[in-house]
């Protein structure tokens, strides 16, 4: 996100097709975000993971600029050391995604719409 902060977790695009991006995230323990997110029960804060789905629609296409953030609604909490699986499908600027535990409980929900930013 252009003057926004960067994770240094790993995302990996696992299935890219006209209507859906899966990847899985591997969030990098050693961020020193968890040092205060909370001591002795390192939980990976929120904007990281409304983050890993930007990164995953952008890896995807990276010509899209994020317009709006429809709906971000947290479920469960995920810790330093879960991989994460991010399941994007798009409608139109639309794009649904869910935030899944590597053991599958859905951890996030949410919807972001965007444009596309490259010139014609």
């Amino acid at each position: 996100m252009a003057g926004g902060f960067v994770t240094p977790a790993t995302i990996e695009l696992q299935r890219v097709d006209s209507d859906e991006v899966v990847a899985r995230v591997r969030p990098d323990p050693g961020d020193p975000v968890f040092a205060g997110h909370y001591p002795g029960f390192p939980l990976l804060p929120g904007v990281h993971i409304f983050e890993f789905v930007d990164l995953t629609v952008r890896t995807a296409e990276p010509d899209l600029i994020l317009d709006e953030i429809e709906l971000c609604r947290f479920l469960l909490p995920a810790g330093h050391a879960d991989d994460l699986v991010v399941r994007v499908r798009r409608d139109g600027a639309r794009h649904r995604a869910t935030v899944a535990a590597a053991g599958g409980e859905t951890v996030a929900e949410v919807v972001l719409r965007y444009r596309n930013g490259a010139t014609p």
